[in-house]
């Protein structure tokens, strides 16, 4: 498993929704306080709306911020929304190799891919805030 940018910056983002929890927050200042820019913000932002972590406001204060409390929302759930599959090695995910019976290495994978997503599973963005 490799994060990509589209989920690095996705976890910046909504960290710095969770340090203004309960503000809405309008995404150029956003872009400008992560330094990203804010036709990538936009699509981002748009997965992770989806995925009912940010809600959207309209209007002249209009702009977003975190649909629920910092302390519910799991930085697995976050990378979910940009990345999809977190498996780490794809003959544990749905392409499942057709060895995959007889394969010595696959506990291995197996156990660290559960280290890794317990890990991601229990670690919230309130968690980092007040990190």
């Amino acid at each position: 498993m490799k994060i990509s940018t589209k989920g690095r910056y996705a976890l910046r983002i909504m960290v710095e929704f969770a340090e203004h929890e309960g503000e809405v927050l309008s995404l150029k200042s956003v872009a400008e306080s992560q330094n990203i820019s804010l036709k990538y913000l936009e699509q981002i932002v748009q997965m992770l709306v989806k995925a009912d972590l940010l809600d959207s406001f309209r209007g002249t204060n209009g702009g977003y911020k975190l649909s629920q409390p910092a302390s519910q929302i799991k930085v697995s759930t976050i990378l979910r929304a940009t990345e999809g599959d977190l498996t780490i090695v794809t003959c544990l995910g749905d392409e499942a190799c057709v060895k995959h019976a007889h394969c010595r290495a696959r506990k291995c994978w197996d156990k660290l891919n559960q280290l890794i997503n317990g890990y991601l599973d229990n670690l919230s963005l309130a968690e980092l805030v007040g990190d």
